[in-house]
């Protein structure tokens, strides 16, 4: 079995007032993507903040090609987020402008699926997804990369995705509410409710079997949405 390019092991996020996630642990492979599927307020964006190392967690690691990480210093943690963790956050809401700027490698990938425009919801998710296939990121963190995005913008992210898949070792993480972008991109989904794992296991499996309930209430939602 290959090793996984990032493993998290028994992680916490405690806060003076809340309990934002507690003993999560998973790990992700070169190429294999985890969904985190969970409704609003059950911990995915903190999760994925903490991975990307934006805040160290109160307990347990963040293991990177099997260097833990979890106690870099700031300029480690800096060196990190340039090169080798992607953090994605959702796109700008509808109306505003989002003012990443794509760098010259990350534009020439972007150029044969994009014209020149203003910013629009879900530039700066390819911007970023673009940039770690240009640069063979280790990790990428989705956090509800689809959110406000039109139909058109969401193919081309999913086919930036699919390419970051087949041409680099990139293990990624999506963040979602929605069943139905896991089934789009997942390999194996982790479903999160007030901050604890409730089940996880493969994709089909997740979505067409549940065993917990909170699950099959996400699941049958959507379905009737």
């Amino acid at each position: 079995m290959a090793r996984p390019i990032l493993e998290v092991r028994d992680l916490c996020v405690v806060s003076e007032t809340t309990t934002a996630c507690r003993d999560i642990s998973f790990a992700v492979e070169a190429g294999r993507v985890l969904c985190i599927l969970g409704g609003q307020g059950a911990g995915k964006s903190q999760l994925l903040r903490c991975i990307g190392l934006d805040f160290a967690p109160s307990s347990g690691s963040i293991v990177l090609r099997g260097v833990d990480v979890t106690g870099a210093s700031s300029e480690r943690r800096r060196q990190l987020r340039a090169r080798s963790i992607e953090l994605v956050h959702p796109p700008a809401p509808a109306g505003e402008r989002d003012s990443t700027v794509p760098g010259t490698r990350t534009g020439v990938l972007l150029q044969a699926s994009s014209g020149p425009t203003a910013p629009v919801a879900g530039m700066r998710q390819r911007i970023q997804i673009a940039k770690a296939l240009a640069h063979g990121a280790d990790a990428l963190l989705l956090d509800e990369p689809f959110v406000g995005v039109e139909r058109g913008v969401q193919d081309r992210i999913l086919e930036l995705l699919r390419r970051l898949r087949t041409e680099t070792e990139t293990a990624i993480v999506v963040a979602t509410r929605d069943p139905e972008v896991a089934r789009a991109v997942a390999d194996e989904i982790l479903v999160l409710h007030d901050g604890e794992v409730v089940e996880m296991g493969s994709a089909p499996s997740i979505l067409e079997s549940p065993r917990d309930h909170r699950t099959r209430s996400l699941v049958e939602a959507r379905r009737s949405a």
